[in-house]
């Protein structure tokens, strides 16, 4: 591996020529596998909801924690996640997440009830909140700024977008075939094969697995991670009580209270701040993290919206439900693969605009979907477009997360970017449903069929998406830096924050 960490650690593009190498390709690989094993299992759980409820006993109410249980650790502590990988070392911490993780997964599996299986849900989300921050830092350790690294942020965005999709697919598949124990199961043997190939082909920790605890901002860590949780459970719990509910607004105030004392936390207080502010004074990271958390919202939504109308409106199977999302998968790996390119032609603020415009046109069209849709023309056309223009925007907001970050803040700044895209994505899917719901109620009491109902909530809910979507492409445009083009950017300049 010296070939490897020769090349990956303090080389500019326009210093020295950069060499792809087998050990490279591998380490590549084996850090999209960590963060697809963390990030698939969101949604790999929603096609065997209904086998688990009748398996575990599980209540209507208990069993909205197969979700929760997994996000609300994940969203809470990925800040603390991203810090200690820069502190106790980012292979160590990507090693340890994901045997936590392997092992709470087969607890999983194993569950013998309900309250069980939310523990080890739980258990699964802390891990994946240790690990996805490590595996898109790491990228940042293993490549040069410049079209190597840009290259690797695709692949990394363009499977990390997918594996909703993927979980869809693959969950249906193991549910039909196997058992909804699977789900859990697959995930023990490739995670154990994470660790063995991590332990071979990544850089060992270098500095940072020396400096340890000294001068950790614990303060910090406990205000933002408990803020974070429960800002998520807040918003979790909105299926369940309305926005303006005292339980919603009690949890809310304390959220907001404790976030509140972690600015100023961090700004009076911690000698060694757990996220300094200066990050989020620089335009770049301050727009990346903007645009991806309305960029969230809008594939939430789509996620959200369109199994439904599949399902309820269409009548759709699970199966074929989860099938009908391949397109949509493969359009986004496809425009995060070619969106290096562009970058380099057109820079990071035309590309950002460029595909939240397209992801808006695929919404618009999404917002038009009759009751008696057909799959092709109302499901498969709108979603490629929609997942175009997010494949298409994943890829610079990711470089410019990292832009002008030193090299000891990159696990902070891939947690908080994953934090936006999280807490984002929630808090817009909650405000969609909210309003896909309240849109369907009106209706409905205006004589409209279900079918009728239904498609009008969901039009409502896409025609909101298409308005956040909106939003992220103004936001590009007014704070993204016009850099990237011609792949010329010093690492120096962008470190000095220039």
């Amino acid at each position: 591996m010296d070939e490897l960490t020769n090349q990956s650690v303090g080389v500019s593009p326009g210093s020295a020529a950069f060499t792809w190498t087998r050990g490279h390709v591998l380490a590549l690989v084996v850090l999209c596998l960590a963060a697809l094993l963390d990030t698939i299992d969101v949604t790999v759980v929603n096609v065997a909801m209904p086998a688990i409820r009748n398996s575990l006993h599980f209540s209507e109410g208990g069993l909205a924690w197969m979700v929760d249980a997994y996000m609300v650790p994940f969203g809470g502590f990925l800040l603390l996640g991203g810090r200690t990988g820069d502190l106790l070392g980012r292979r160590r911490v990507l090693l340890a997440g994901t045997g936590l993780f392997a092992a709470a997964s087969l607890g999983s599996a194993l569950a013998p009830s309900a309250a069980v299986m939310i523990v080890t849900r739980a258990a699964e989300g802390l891990a994946a909140a240790f690990v996805v921050p490590m595996t898109f830092a790491m990228l940042a350790a293993v490549f040069p700024a410049g079209p190597a690294r840009n290259r690797a942020f695709a692949v990394w965005g363009g499977v990390s977008a997918a594996a909703g999709t993927l979980g869809l697919i693959l969950g249906g598949v193991l549910v039909s075939a196997a058992g909804w124990r699977w789900i859990f199961l697959v995930n023990v043997p490739v995670g154990a094969v994470v660790v063995l190939a991590a332990l071979r082909v990544l850089p060992r920790d270098g500095a940072a697995a020396r400096r340890g605890w000294r001068g950790f901002d614990l303060g910090g860590a406990i205000s933002v991670t408990a803020g974070a949780s429960l800002l998520a459970y807040a918003v979790a719990r909105t299926s369940g009580a309305s926005w303006g509910s005292g339980e919603t607004v009690a949890l809310l105030s304390g959220a907001a209270a404790l976030i509140g004392y972690f600015v100023v936390h961090e700004r009076f207080v911690a000698a060694s701040p757990l996220l300094p502010l200066s990050l989020l004074r620089n335009r770049s990271v301050t727009g990346a993290n903007v645009v991806s958390a309305l960029l969230a919202s809008a594939m939430f939504a789509v996620f959200y919206a369109t199994t439904l109308y599949m399902q309820e409106v269409l009548g759709f199977s699970a199966l074929r439900t989860g099938l009908a999302y391949v397109p949509f998968g493969l359009s986004i790996l496809v425009a995060a693969g070619c969106a290096p390119a562009l970058v380099s032609l057109a820079g990071i603020r035309a590309v950002s605009v460029a595909g939240s415009l397209v992801g808006v046109a695929g919404l618009v069209l999404l917002a038009r979907v009759p009751a008696n849709g057909h799959l092709l023309a109302d499901i498969v056309v709108p979603t490629v477009i929609v997942g175009l223009g997010g494949g298409l925007v994943i890829v610079p907001t990711s470089i410019a997360a990292m832009s002008g970050v030193a090299t000891d803040r990159h696990g902070v700044a891939a947690a908080l970017l994953n934090v936006s895209r999280q807490l984002g994505g929630a808090l817009g899917l909650a405000v969609i449903s909210a309003i896909v719901a309240g849109t369907t109620t009106r209706f409905a009491a205006a004589g409209e069929g279900a079918p009728a109902a239904l498609t009008a909530g969901f039009h409502a809910g896409f025609a909101a998406a298409a308005v956040l979507t909106a939003i992220g492409a103004a936001t590009a445009a007014v704070l993204l830096r016009d850099e990237g083009r011609g792949q010329r950017i010093n690492l120096i300049e962008l470190q000095a924050g220039r």
